[in-house]
């Protein structure tokens, strides 16, 4: 399925955001697109159900796509997540390839909802990637910020 603009792609990581809270998992979902727009990953956060602390969307996206692509790298490849990547999953974007980024909800609108990540903003990461990247915050961001509110 190809999926072109951010707003479009959002709303799949919001969806499975919205599967991950039903299955009692923290309010947090990711996908990752290819260049073309093909959808390679849309999850959730998995952290609970994993028993892994490094089982972010974001984290799971990488894994998922890497599977689904048989390799390490996702050059080209762009991920959405509801909210701005924490510095492990920052850190796993930039060693993974991928140079372009979506969020809808900040580190401090995660804080305001009681999510205690480090408080650290995914620019302090993507800024020292030695490659051109591309960061882009605040889409949907009331959607996003609505996880958190019905995750409590």
């Amino acid at each position: 399925m190809k999926v072109e603009n951010a707003e479009w792609r959002m709303k799949f990581a919001i969806q499975a955001a919205e599967i991950g809270i039903a299955l009692g998992q923290s309010p947090f979902g990711a996908a990752i697109f290819s260049e073309n727009g093909d959808a390679l990953a849309i999850v959730h956060n998995r952290v609970k159900s994993d028993i892994d602390p490094s089982g972010h969307a974001e984290v799971i996206a990488i894994r998922t796509a890497c599977a689904k692509l048989g390799q390490t790298s996702l050059a080209g490849c762009e991920l959405v997540s509801t909210c701005e990547p924490c510095p492990m999953c920052a850190s796993a974007i930039v060693f993974s390839g991928i140079r372009s980024v979506v969020f809808g909800a900040s580190v401090q609108d995660a804080k305001r909802a009681g999510f205690d990540q480090l408080q650290l903003p995914a620019t302090l990461i993507f800024d020292e990637c030695p490659e051109m990247f591309q960061l882009r915050g605040g889409i949907l961001v009331n959607q996003c910020v609505q996880l958190f509110e019905r995750n409590s």
